[in-house]
C-alpha cells in the first residue's frame, strides 16, 4: 500500500446535551462521544492533527461539562501515537483545526514540531467575544491558554487550501470558528477529510431528508451560513461518500483503525 494514509486517535469520551451537537434537536437528551484527533502517515512529513484536551485536573477544573469519568490510561496523545508506531518529537507537524480548548490541550508534548493554524482563527482566540471566553480559556478569564506555549513555532495560513506537503492540503471550514481548518489526505482511494469540529457527528452530514434538510446544523456555531457552507464543501469533497469523513467527536470513528 502507498499514499498517505489516516489513523484516529481516541484522546477521551465525553457526555453532552445533544442539543449541542444537533441545533434545537433532542433537548434534555445525553450523547456519549469521542475527542477525536489523527495521525496521517506515508507523507513526505509525520504529520498530527488536533492533540485533545489537557490533563484531567485541568479539564475537570475549567470544562466540567465536557466529561463524564476519568480517560482510560491508554487515551492520551503519547499513547494513541505509539499505537501508530510513532513517537511525540518525531512529529514534524501538528495542524490544529481551530483553537478550542479540548484541541490543543497536548501541544507541548511535540517538541520539534511546526504549528500551522489559520490567521483568522489565531486573531480570534486571543481576543474572543465573552460567551466564548471558556472555550478558548481566554486571557481575559486570567487563564492561558495552552496553545501561547507553542506560539512561537506557529506558522499561519489564509482561510484558502493551502498544501502542507505532496497529498496533504488544509482547507477551510468556518462556522464552528471563524478559522476552523480541516485537512484532506489524498489516499490511494481517494480524498478523506478532517474535519475537526466542522463536522461533530456522522449525522450533521446525513441530515434529515424526510425533512428536507441535506445537512443538520451543529449547536454549537459562529457562523450559520459559512458552517452551512462548509458542510457542502466536505460533501462535494468526498461525493458523498461519509465515510471517507473523519468528524470531531463521533465514536463511529474507530470502527476503522486506519483510513483508507
Amino acid at each position: 500500500m502507498s499514499g498517505p494514509y489516516i489513523i484516529p486517535l481516541d484522546l477521551g469520551d465525553t457526555v453532552m446535551d445533544k442539543s449541542l451537537l444537533y441545533l434545537r434537536r433532542f433537548v434534555g437528551k445525553k450523547d456519549h462521544g469521542k475527542i477525536v484527533a489523527a495521525y496521517i502517515g506515508g507523507a513526505k512529513k509525520k504529520i498530527v492533527v488536533d492533540t485533545g484536551p489537557p490533563d484531567m485536573e485541568r479539564t475537570l477544573k475549567y470544562h466540567p461539562y465536557a466529561k463524564s469519568e476519568p480517560n482510560r490510561p491508554d487515551q492520551n496523545i503519547v499513547s494513541q501515537l505509539a499505537k501508530a508506531g510513532v513517537k511525540p518529537e518525531e512529529v514534524d507537524v501538528v495542524i490544529l483545526t481551530h483553537l478550542h480548548w479540548d484541541h490543543v490541550g497536548d501541544v507541548t508534548k511535540f517538541p520539534n514540531a511546526e504549528f500551522i493554524v489559520s490567521q483568522e482563527e489565531l486573531r480570534f482566540a486571543l481576543d474572543p467575544i465573552p460567551p466564548l471566553y471558556i472555550g478558548y480559556e481566554a486571557l481575559r478569564l486570567g487563564l492561558e491558554p495552552l496553545f501561547l506555549k507553542v506560539i512561537e513555532r506557529m506558522r499561519t495560513v489564509d482561510m484558502k487550501e493551502t498544501e502542507i506537503v505532496d497529498g496533504v492540503s488544509v482547507i477551510p471550514l468556518p462556522g464552528h470558528t471563524p478559522g476552523s481548518i480541516g485537512v484532506v489526505v489524498d489516499t490511494e482511494k481517494g480524498p478523506h477529510v478532517i474535519t475537526g469540529d466542522a463536522v461533530f457527528k456522522y449525522g450533521n452530514l446525513e441530515g434529515a431528508p424526510e425533512e428536507r434538510l441535506p445537512f443538520l446544523m451543529s449547536g454549537v456555531y459562529t457562523d450559520m451560513l459559512a458552517m452551512w457552507k462548509s458542510f457542502e464543501l466536505i460533501d462535494e469533497i468526498v461525493k458523498g461518500d461519509y465515510s471517507k469523513v473523519i468528524p470531531g467527536h463521533d465514536s463511529l470513528v474507530f470502527q476503522k483503525e486506519r483510513y483508507p
